[in-house]
């Protein structure tokens, strides 16, 4: 069995090793420079990974399905992890540039990681410094990963045992105390030493979206919605997978559920942006004009919500520019532009005419 103090310090090591790879990462650096230094993060946190667990036969997705199902890290470190990942497999497979997004992934997911092994990169991560204007701390959340899953209800927490009433004698507490401790401590065991727990359904659908396996997913992500019906993740991948499929009616639907659910989470009125400038593109390409410009309004409106939730939200930063561009407020999408910097929603910013199709900003 691993010592846990060893691989904590081991996994701590691992990332300490890369972290001037991440205070490298710039966006007036060229991309082949950032490209370098992701892959050496990416590498650095699979070692981490890896020593957490005790195993160095496991890399990408796989080792983090281990360390989820085993508990090593958290379902948003989880998150943060994968998205990185797909961050190098897509630059390495297609030769893409590293955008400015990309970076800030890299970044979050680095000190989500280092946050939660406790190492020195804990208390000061690298270049965690929120936009200009910021209106609140950022969110655990990097750019392109989802939402946090809602807090548990308080109220459904067990109440703690009452003390016998005086009648009871003065031996009866002791033992009523003596059985809870003896029930707490086999609940204990099993939860340490019993049989790992298999992926939660929301796990395997966010894997399974990363690697391009959609029936899947979505199969995934319905059973996710349908085990927890207080969680707005699942509505929330369910909506943007739609709005990817011209599915606007289901899309809708679901955003509506996820935006209930947790009204003030920025990456609902994240996606609720993204929908209404997919479908404001749909009309414009209709030549519908009226709509399209309402559409287009109310997405500049989602937008400004999500950046009043989370003042680091860059792409919320980026796709505003694009909504505000098909509006025809070109001096203030220039505003916006230049402060969420390049990344996958410049071309929609920089042609008013085109009908944008964001990609899950």
């Amino acid at each position: 069995m691993t010592d846990p103090s060893f691989a904590s310090s081991g996994a701590v090591g691992a990332l300490e090793a890369v972290r001037p790879a991440v205070d490298r990462l710039s966006p007036s650096r060229s991309s082949q420079d950032n490209a370098s230094d992701v892959a050496a993060i990416c590498a650095g946190v699979e070692s981490a990974l890896g020593a957490r667990l005790g195993r160095a036969d496991l890399t990408g997705q796989p080792l983090v399905r281990e360390a989820r199902q085993r508990e090593a890290i958290s379902l948003e470190q989880a998150h943060a992890a994968l998205e990185l990942f797909a961050v190098r497999d897509r630059v390495q497979a297609g030769g893409q540039d590293v955008a400015a997004a990309d970076l800030d992934v890299a970044r979050e997911a680095y000190g989500s990681l280092a946050r939660g092994f406790g190492g020195p990169a804990a208390d000061h991560p690298p270049n965690a410094v929120a936009s200009p204007g910021a209106v609140s701390p950022a969110a655990a959340a990097t750019v392109v990963a989802p939402p946090p899953v809602p807090a548990a209800d308080p109220a459904a927490e067990p109440a703690p045992p009452k003390l016998a009433p005086p009648h009871a004698g003065p031996r009866r507490a002791p033992v009523l105390v003596a059985l809870v401790v003896v029930l707490a401590l086999g609940v204990g065991a099993y939860y340490w030493f019993g049989p790992a727990r298999a992926p939660s359904a929301l796990d395997a659908g966010v894997a399974a979206y990363s690697a391009g396996q959609r029936d899947s997913a979505h199969a995934l992500f319905a059973r996710a919605a349908g085990a927890d019906p207080r969680a707005a993740l699942p509505h929330l991948y369910l909506g943007r997978m739609a709005r990817e499929d011209g599915d606007f009616t289901t899309a809708g639907k679901e955003l509506r559920t996820a935006i209930q659910l947790d009204p003030n989470g920025a990456a609902g009125q994240r996606e609720l942006g993204a929908f209404f400038l997919a479908r404001g593109g749909t009309f414009s390409a209709q030549n519908r004009t009226d709509l399209a410009s309402q559409d287009y309004d109310a997405s500049r409106r989602a937008y400004v919500r999500a950046i009043q939730i989370n003042g680091a939200d860059t792409a919320s930063e980026g796709y505003l520019a694009c909504a505000l561009s098909r509006l025809g407020r070109a001096d203030e999408a220039a505003t916006w532009l230049k402060r969420a910097g390049n990344g996958p929603w410049t071309a929609c910013a920089a042609t008013p005419a085109a009908s944008p199709t964001p990609a899950g900003p």
